[in-house]
């Protein structure tokens, strides 16, 4: 038989077909499998096995086909359906069922594996998550429990010096206290991850007993427990071998040098190590702080006296330069001493580890912090990055870096995965809102906000910062009064005293807008944005402005001008504080003065350095020609900080004071309408 005829054969007997219908099936199958598999968390080599029994059967379907067809009698050797006559044999269109049945199920499965694996742990990276939670401390002494939460924190920082994990930060773990009934199916839920590890701590003397049991959150099932019996000086050795069992039940990779970093012990000194824990807990959520200046101050002794005790605890000297870095940053104490103090402590600890992730991470932070170097910082994150693959505080410098530069996309990223290892981190969730804020894409921060409440925060600011997303998208102040009525002590860094003002003064209620801010017992307040802290007279201004009150409405201003120079004296050409001495003067009738500081303010903080300052500076432009009666530029700059990210938005030129003499202006309100949500 020629080839000719051997094809013109293989098409008689519809062996193409076949192999066409085969294939189409066999990959819906395939496809089908993959996906929805592991929703029941069938083991991966069923998968892998009827995959290779679908590639293997192959073959024998083309055989099949050749040897053997369908006729209306049954299935017949192909000579003998050759034999029936032409009448009994109707055409074959079942290969074409076959491949229209095939893609309808491939798609469908596809889909029903995607939305199933939304709302379920599933695929490999997740099966390889697992979060640590606080460990019960079983000593007779009560001040052991700092001492069970250390062991804790070590093991979960050994963890996640591990690539191959996702391990969720201790911020949101320890909100799971012990001594309450856990449900580990709910954690599981809310922390995003497969498997759970808790345990116990009991030190008496110089002895040491540590529980752990790792657990199936999917299923609630214990599947790994050990105890370890020994003395105190051993306490590094057995949170090195428990994270490694934990990896090695987990079956993730570990690398060499990651083995070595975990095998590493921290500090000599276990004091040093209590006091380092006891500062590490307040540095990592100073955004919660009552009072945040008081709060990274206290941490700082605590990380003295531990550097006293050990001078070669690394990671001591990387949380004390953060402290100090935070504290000039937010003008809590920004002296020149504050920059000496961070510069310092990170060149000590790269002294003592030039190697180490963290003493890298440390100055990327000084670097941004405290000289506003963001090229250079952004290489020292470089460096510190393959280190430090499940670190939260790395993925929100990171984020709030490039989002000073204008690269939202990157910055959305990193937040993102920052709030993915920390679900209940104030920090994570909060700036990846705040990205949404900017960007007025105001449903995706409240829908952060929605997720953090899913995952059981049940902090009031989570349902403020949620009520003002919503107020700055619709112009109803409805949700945002019904959270400070409902929780009328709330304060967060001097956040819900000016809002309270704020409504007070839509309801004309002008005693209570006072009367508000005076019962405070702090001097200065943050607004809209969380970096920079207004004086109380700058609020005491507004109040009077809006009675119409100018003899106080001047005296407030010029209290607040004297707070401001005095600031700039300590941390001169700071654009952000100059843009605000412009917008005091401008409330003082000087309007050329205003202008000029105003200019100088976005010289220093032009937009193209970065996005997030200089818009805010722009503002202040802005506010000082809505002040000083010059309408025309003043809606000109306000339609400018439209087309890029910033604060500018429906709620709060529709509502707030500060643009109050725009109102009525044709032009000025048609922004405001063009802005309203549809």
């Amino acid at each position: 038989m020629n080839r000719g005829n051997i094809f013109a054969e293989l098409k008689r007997r519809n062996v193409y077909k076949v192999a066409v219908a085969y294939i189409v099936a066999g990959w819906a199958l395939a496809q089908g499998i993959a996906q929805v598999f592991p929703v029941f968390d069938v083991p991966d080599w069923i998968v892998r096995l009827i995959v290779v029994l679908i590639v293997v059967g192959f073959p024998f379907a083309l055989i099949f086909a050749w040897a053997f067809e369908i006729t209306p009698e049954g299935v017949k050797r192909t000579a003998e359906a050759d034999a029936m006559p032409r009448s009994a044999r109707p055409m074959n269109r079942a290969w074409i069922y076959i491949v229209v049945a095939g893609a309808m199920i491939s798609v469908g499965l596809f889909f029903l594996g995607r939305y199933t694996a939304g709302n379920r742990i599933t695929s490999s990276d997740e099966k390889k998550s697992i979060a640590v939670l606080p460990f019960a401390s079983l000593s007779d002494d009560k001040n052991d429990a700092y001492f069970a939460d250390g062991v804790q924190d070590q093991i979960l920082n050994n963890l996640a010096k591990v690539s191959d994990l996702k391990v969720i930060s201790h911020t949101s773990v320890r909100q799971y206290k012990t001594g309450a009934e856990r449900n580990m199916r709910e954690i599981g839920r809310q922390l995003g991850v497969a498997y759970i590890m808790e345990g116990s701590v009991q030190r008496a003397r110089d002895r040491l007993r540590i529980n752990a049991q790792l657990i199936d959150a999917r299923t609630d099932t214990h599947i790994w427990a050990e105890t370890y019996d020994r003395t105190a000086a051993d306490l590094f050795a057995i949170q090195s071998e428990l994270a490694q069992s934990i990896v090695t039940q987990l079956k993730a990779k570990l690398s060499p040098q990651q083995k070595a970093e975990i095998e590493e012990r921290p500090t000599q000194d276990l004091d040093a190590f209590e006091l380092y824990l006891q500062a590490k807990a307040i540095i990592d959520s100073y955004v919660n702080a009552t009072d945040v200046r008081a709060a990274l101050l206290q941490a700082l002794k605590s990380l003295d006296e531990s550097i006293q005790r050990d001078p070669n605890f690394v990671s001591a000297y990387c949380y004390a330069a953060r402290a100090n870095d935070l504290l000039f940053f937010f003008d809590l104490d920004p002296t020149p001493d504050r920059i000496s103090r961070a510069d310092a402590a990170v060149k000590a600890a790269l002294r003592l580890r030039t190697d180490s992730a963290e003493a890298h991470f440390a100055r990327a932070d000084y670097l941004f912090r405290c000289l506003r170097d963001y090229d250079r910082a952004l290489e020292e994150l470089a460096i510190a990055r393959l280190g430090l693959p499940n670190s939260t505080p790395f993925f929100i410098l990171s984020g709030y870096i490039t989002r000073r530069r204008n690269h939202f996309h990157e910055a959305e990223r990193d937040f993102s995965t920052a709030f993915a290892l920390d679900p209940r981190n104030p920090n994570a969730y909060n700036l990846l809102a705040d990205t949404y804020v900017l960007q007025r894409r105001f449903p995706e921060a409240v829908h952060v906000y929605d997720n953090v409440l899913a995952a059981g925060e049940q902090t009031p600011i989570v349902r403020f910062r949620r009520a003002s997303c919503i107020l700055w998208r619709t112009g109803d102040t409805g949700p945002f009064r019904e959270i400070l009525t409902k929780y009328p002590d709330m304060e967060f860094a001097g956040g819900q005293t000016p809002a309270r003002s704020w409504m007070a003064i839509l309801d004309g209620n002008y005693a209570e807008a006072e009367r508000v801010l005076t019962a405070s017992a702090r001097q200065d307040f943050q607004d809209i944005d969380f970096s920079f802290y207004f004086p109380k007279s700058w609020y005491q201004a507004m109040v009077a402005r809006a009675k119409g009150d100018s003899a106080r409405a001047t005296a407030a201003f010029r209290e607040c001008r004297e707070i401001l120079a005095q600031r700039l004296v300590v941390k001169p050409e700071h654009a952000r504080t100059i843009a605000v001495l412009a917008q005091v003067d401008a409330g003082l009738g000087q309007k050329d003065l205003a202008i000029r500081e105003a200019q100088h303010a976005i010289d220093l903080m032009p937009i193209s350095k970065d996005i997030y300052d200089g818009a805010l500076v722009l503002e202040g432009l802005a506010q000082v020609y809505v002040w000083s009666g010059d309408r025309d530029r003043a809606i000109e700059l306000v339609q400018k900080l439209l087309t890029i990210p910033g604060y500018i938005n429906y709620g709060r030129l529709k509502l707030h004071p500060l643009w109050s003499p725009l109102r009525g202006d044709p032009r000025f309100e048609k922004i405001v309408n063009a802005l309203a949500p549809k």
